[in-house]
């Protein structure tokens, strides 16, 4: 059912709480490529009016996730090639931000990334929406130390929709662990003003992320595909 499939927890923007729940069900095959999304049966579902709705199913298609169907309303079209460019344009930013961080970052700024790998190895790995808050704040601060206005602006344009906990939801607690143990590697090469490493660094780390991304897809398409099959069968 379309109600049990979306809720709007958080204090924000009605629009912008359906977008995160419509970016979910999208991202982890809730809502397989090809499903026609009527707002009449979108609004009902998730409770909301058709304004914030419309917001919403706006930012999907800037997104690439959805396209405007034939008949009226919108279709979710398949996003592993919108998620590898946005990510692969992450690793191109952020790669170079870490470069440049490596040569301007202070001696007080690397305590604050220390500060924050303590937090995220301490949290329970179920809270995604604190681990997505601090994961948030580590790229910021490697970003803005850069001192490179026209890259911070590059990673300030894409955080908002991008470092969200709806990710952190589809990457496996194993992957999440990884995740952190890179960010202490990523602080290592900072403290040793290692430009080169810390680059290399931030871009594996940004294209094995979108990696597990395309992955869960492949591995919910099939898993659905073998639904449908066992259900016809058993028909």
């Amino acid at each position: 059912m379309l109600e049990e499939t979306f809720k709007l927890p958080r204090r924000e923007p009605t629009w912008k709480g359906v977008y995160r729940n419509l970016r979910l069900a999208i991202l982890n095959r809730s809502l397989p490529p090809e499903t026609r999304l009527i707002e009449v049966d979108l609004s009902q579902a998730m409770g909301v009016s058709r304004t914030p709705l419309r917001e919403a199913l706006a930012k999907l298609a800037q997104d690439g996730l959805i396209r405007s169907a034939e008949r009226g309303g919108y279709v979710v079209t398949d996003p592993r090639q919108d998620l590898a460019d946005a990510y692969h344009l992450r690793a191109a930013i952020e790669g170079y931000a870490a470069r440049l961080a490596a040569e301007n970052i202070t001696n007080a700024e690397i305590q604050r990334l220390r500060e924050n790998v303590a937090a995220n190895m301490a949290i329970d790995l179920s809270d995604t929406r604190r681990r997505a808050e601090l994961n948030l704040e580590f790229h910021q601060i490697v970003a803005h130390a850069s001192r490179a206005p026209r890259i911070i602006q590059a990673f300030d344009n894409q955080r908002e929709f991008i470092f969200t906990d709806e990710d952190m939801q589809i990457h496996t607690l194993d992957a999440c662990r990884q995740f952190v143990r890179e960010h202490e590697i990523l602080v290592d090469a900072l403290e040793l003003r290692d430009g080169d490493k810390a680059d290399r660094i931030v871009r594996a780390h940004l294209h094995r992320a979108v990696g597990l991304l395309l992955d869960n897809g492949r591995d919910a398409m099939s898993a659905s595909k073998s639904k449908k099959s066992s259900d016809a069968e058993a028909a």
